[in-house]
């Protein structure tokens, strides 16, 4: 008998175990609705927030973008179509007239290009949710883009203005006089003494070569001399 009741206890706690598994299983989220945190993107500076402040597009598309964020693959691809409209009223909208080079205009085509390819992703039905979360960082990279861009051009403006012509009319140094009516220029007086003392050494080292000369022309007069008699000494001896 207390075997049976043994085998009864076993099995409920065996049961219980099972229920508590299907639980946690029943608990967790799917991979698809669990939000997924973003790098923060690349924002304008303060300084230059009133030179776009007039861009009301720019600044719906910096509004919705920050949902984008902290964002689960589902809620990302539910609000694509959104975020493609609004991406294209952007485009097609008029836009400050410092932005309008053709390098600005390639980095907002490749934001909108992004958030289609994210919108076209939403028709998928076997799309995996580490794509949609890969889609969305392409498209925050390519605002940041944007947003580089626009502080990019905006300092190089702010350095152009700020760049002056070289003053020419600065104040004269009081210990410096010119006369403007003066065209000739004062000739500068050489020292005569320094060409005196060059003129001495020059006399002085011909004076010295000569001496040299004269000696080196003696001391060989004297040796062919003292030859020619050792010549006849030993031709005496000879004979």
């Amino acid at each position: 008998m207390k075997f049976f009741y043994y085998c009864v206890f076993i099995l409920l706690i065996s049961s219980c175990n099972d229920t508590t598994t299907t639980a946690t299983k029943v608990i967790d989220k799917p991979e698809a609705s669990r939000v997924k945190k973003h790098n923060q993107v690349s924002k304008i500076q303060s300084k230059f927030e009133m030179d776009i402040d007039s861009w009301i597009e720019y600044e719906n598309l910096a509004i919705f973008l920050q949902q984008y964020t902290a964002i689960s693959p589902n809620d990302a691809l539910n609000n694509s179509r959104e975020l493609n409209d609004i991406t294209k009223s952007i485009i097609d909208s008029v836009q400050p007239q410092f932005l309008g080079t053709a390098a600005f205009k390639a980095r907002l085509n490749l934001l909108y290009n992004e958030t289609l390819r994210l919108y076209d992703m939403s028709s998928i039905p076997a799309i995996k949710a580490t794509e949609v979360n890969h889609q969305v960082a392409n498209i925050l990279n390519a605002f940041s883009s944007v947003n580089f861009k626009i502080n990019t051009i905006l300092t190089q403006s702010e350095l152009e203005k700020n760049i002056t012509e070289p003053d020419f009319k600065r104040n004269i140094p009081e210990n410096l006089n010119i006369n403007s009516s003066n065209t000739y220029k004062t000739p500068i007086k050489k020292n005569l003494s320094i060409r005196k003392v060059e003129k001495g050494r020059k006399k002085e080292f011909f004076k010295k070569s000569k001496q040299n000369l004269m000696l080196e022309k003696e001391y060989l007069q004297e040796k062919k001399n003292k030859q020619q008699k050792l010549f006849k000494s030993k031709k005496k001896k000879n004979n």
